[in-house]
């Protein structure tokens, strides 16, 4: 509505089906977002992070485990105040098990990395950090549109170089397959029994 000459219910209109959209995964945009400003554009890469609730089919890094994360963080910070407490970490009521942090501090680190691999894989191609940062984390996070002019919420993948669709596509898969399963699958270990 601010950056816009739009009515400010059709203003709501549009950032209500844009977040959505880029939460959810559907990969659609009314208007193009990118418009809207510096603090729309981080905003819209962060949420493209986010995604669906646990069990979705939406991408990204999931709600569950940034509550998990802030409870670990709110935890850590209490420990600080008072090293000697007993602090039980709890999650909808239950104890949280290693297993549960751990998984989640591993899924969360391949998450990075990926993106960060990505990403530097497509600027050795000549595309330009901002398309091969949002692209990276757009296909990993399988929210579709990254930012910038190139493949931007009114941009598209086509003008990208053929090795740089391969990669992207790769990161699509690690993404909404769930990188961690992919690397099992790719390890031969696991196919000795």
């Amino acid at each position: 509505w601010y950056s816009t000459n739009l009515h400010w219910l059709d203003a709501l209109r549009h950032v209500a089906l844009n977040v959505t959209s880029v939460v959810t995964t559907t990969g659609f945009a009314l208007g193009d977002y990118s418009l809207w400003g510096n603090f729309s554009l981080m905003l819209f890469f962060y949420l493209g992070f986010v995604g669906g609730c646990s069990g979705s089919t939406a991408g990204g890094i999931k709600i569950f485990r940034f509550q998990v994360a802030y409870i670990l963080l709110k935890a850590s910070l209490n420990q600080l105040i008072h090293p000697r407490a007993v602090i039980k970490q709890k999650y909808n009521g239950h104890r949280l098990d290693e297993d549960i942090v751990r998984s989640i501090l591993t899924f969360s680190f391949f998450f990075a990395i990926t993106i960060c691999v990505m990403a530097l894989l497509l600027s050795l191609l000549g595309v330009d950090w901002m398309t091969a940062l949002t692209g990276a984390a757009g296909t990993v996070s399988g929210v579709g549109p990254g930012l910038g002019e190139v493949i931007g919420p009114s941009g598209n993948y086509a003008t990208l170089p053929d090795a740089a669709k391969w990669i992207l596509a790769g990161g699509m898969l690690l993404g909404r397959l769930e990188i961690i399963t992919v690397l099992v699958l790719c390890m031969p270990a696991f196919w000795r029994h």
